[in-house]
């Protein structure tokens, strides 16, 4: 059997156009590739793939239908490939090497499902141009693929179409959750077949593993749990008695950036309006400019993100979403609607009043819309895959953590926005008996390793002068008492986002604890200003390490 590796051009002969079954992923992959200015595909077509073979010893190896084992990977160039080049990379020719890898978009593995072919996929970021307001995109890693003896490296994270035999789409989402950097030095990435194989561990309720019917809220952490991690819940903020209609917009924008941000991806599970249930995962946001905060209301810092990046398994990776709000009442939930369905007609009339006067006090729950970028090819689209896709309303938001950290987001945003607090007052005090002009304060959150703290955050905040940086680290490693593996960092700014201080915190203990190692001042008055909070016995900021 030959197994030559095949090169072709992207969108004319490339295995993608060849697929008989066009579907919304397939078009949305084209397209984005060629926004990437795709223009070869290499194509492995014998490729073992980790995850399919795990599915198909689970799954589709005892199905009647003869499914074969291997796969196909094909990978993505935005330069013209041809066999020459590739012979002298794999000879070892450096110039070559270095052509195929300044090129290379990732790569895409076509499982023999006719139904679901797209499986592992990792897609590099488009280029980024808002350098004001760039990407966040923690969560991903590097991924090192191997073409003929060639290494070649893409910087992603991992996505796939479900295929309902061996995972859903929450299954789907859970295995690109554990495709993080933050896991990097954790453990290796479990296969879709894993994962729905451990949420069934305690919770199958009766139903069989395989096929697959999707996973409920506690299979989710079930699975987070058997991988040595701990499942953190967030559930929205706008209720009605015990149903959660959503999440208000300045808490879901601030949490989710406080879990990227710390390397975390989120699974959010919520209601395709139309549709029903579904899963996705957040793996990156566009940031927002600096907010502006009133002086005597802290506000949070990324309280205006306009934009999420997201895995749905029904689109494809690093979809552009837009952050909106809608009424609550839009989307009630199916005990509402059969009781208003049961209720009787002689309450009509007192009804219809009590909805007007709810209508005046509705809440708004945050909507999450496909919102693709213009092509940059200026091609028209005739068919765009995000046109008619319904829109996302969260409901809830799960993270993989590690199990060191037992604390929240919520609970470090609301000790950041009560300290915050304090020094407005402090602040607008002064502005007032001395007659300054008074801006205000912007809280953000986030967990970081400790080495990664003392690494590359305070080297890039500190690096203008090496002996601040000296001192700070000197100072926090002999100084102030030994911290947990991972921190929170609370930081207090100016909202024209120059940075005041940062709180670090254990969290190692419980949310009702909560204790603080330190505070981190960058400024001479904001020290004198703490200490003043602190001497009254107001609020606990921890030692004061000066970084100025």
């Amino acid at each position: 059997m030959k197994c030559n590796i095949k090169i072709t051009k992207f969108g004319v002969d490339d295995p993608l156009v060849q697929l008989s079954d066009q579907t919304r992923q397939v078009r949305y992959l084209q397209l984005y590739l060629a926004d990437l200015y795709a223009k070869s595909v290499i194509e492995e077509p014998q490729y073992f793939d980790r995850d399919y073979l795990s599915e198909f010893s689970a799954f589709y190896s005892v199905s009647s239908k003869p499914y074969p084992n291997t796969c196909r990977r094909l990978h993505f160039f935005s330069t013209l490939i041809d066999r020459g080049l590739l012979r002298r990379a794999a000879g070892g020719s450096p110039k070559s090497v270095k052509i195929m890898q300044n090129s290379y978009l990732g790569f895409v593995v076509l499982r023999p499902i006719s139904s679901a072919p797209l499986g592992r996929t990792v897609l590099c970021w488009y280029e980024e141009e808002n350098i004001q307001t760039p990407r966040v995109k923690d969560p991903s890693r590097d991924y090192h693929v191997h073409i003929a003896g060639i290494e070649l490296t893409i910087n992603g994270i991992a996505w796939q179409q479900q295929d309902t035999g061996v995972a859903a789409c929450a299954t789907v989402s859970l295995w690109s959750m554990l495709h993080s950097s933050a896991f990097d030095d954790h453990h290796s990435i479990p296969t879709t077949t894993e994962i729905t194989r451990s949420a069934h561990s305690s919770h199958s309720f009766g139903s069989r593993v395989f096929p697959s019917q999707g996973l409920n809220l506690w299979q989710i952490c079930d699975a987070i749990k058997e991988q040595e991690l701990a499942p953190l819940i967030t559930e929205g903020d706008v209720k009605k008695g015990n149903n959660v209609f959503g999440f208000s917009r300045e808490r879901f924008s601030s949490t989710c950036a406080s879990f990227i941000r710390s390397g975390y991806p989120i699974l959010l599970i919520g209601n395709l309006l139309t549709v029903g249930g579904h899963a996705i995962c957040v793996v990156g946001f566009r940031s927002s400019a600096p907010v502006s905060a009133n002086s005597d209301k802290p506000g949070m810092a990324e309280s205006g993100t306009e934009y999420l990046y997201i895995h749905d398994d029904n689109l494809g990776p690093n979809v552009r979403f837009k952050i909106s709000t809608m009424p609550a009442e839009i989307e009630p939930s199916e005990t509402e609607e059969t009781e208003e369905t049961e209720e009787t007609e002689e309450t009509e009339e007192t009804e219809e009043t009590e909805e007007t006067e709810e209508t005046e006090e509705t809440e708004e729950v945050v909507v999450l819309s496909a919102s693709e970028p213009k092509p940059k090819t200026g091609a028209e689209i005739p068919s765009s895959p995000t046109s008619d896709y319904p829109s996302f309303v969260p409901t809830q938001l799960i993270v993989a953590a590690h199990n060191n950290i037992r604390t929240s987001p919520d609970t470090l945003n609301k000790a950041g926005l009560i300290k915050a607090a304090e020094l407005s007052k402090l602040i607008n005090f002064l502005g007032d008996k001395y007659r300054l002009n008074v801006s205000g304060l912007i809280v953000s959150s986030r967990f970081i390793k400790l080495a990664a703290y003392f690494g590359d955050e305070l080297n890039e905040r500190l690096r203008s002068n090496r002996k601040v940086l000296s001192r700070v680290r000197l100072a926090l490693s002999e100084k102030i008492n030994p911290m947990s593996l991972h921190i929170g960092v609370i930081r207090i700014s100016h909202d024209n986002s120059t940075p005041l201080l940062d709180v670090l915190y254990d969290t190692t203990d419980s949310d009702r604890n909560h204790p603080v190692y330190c505070h981190i001042s960058y400024s001479k008055n904001i020290t004198d200003l703490v200490k003043v909070i602190q001497s009254a016995g107001i609020n606990e900021f921890g030692k004061c390490v000066e970084a100025y």
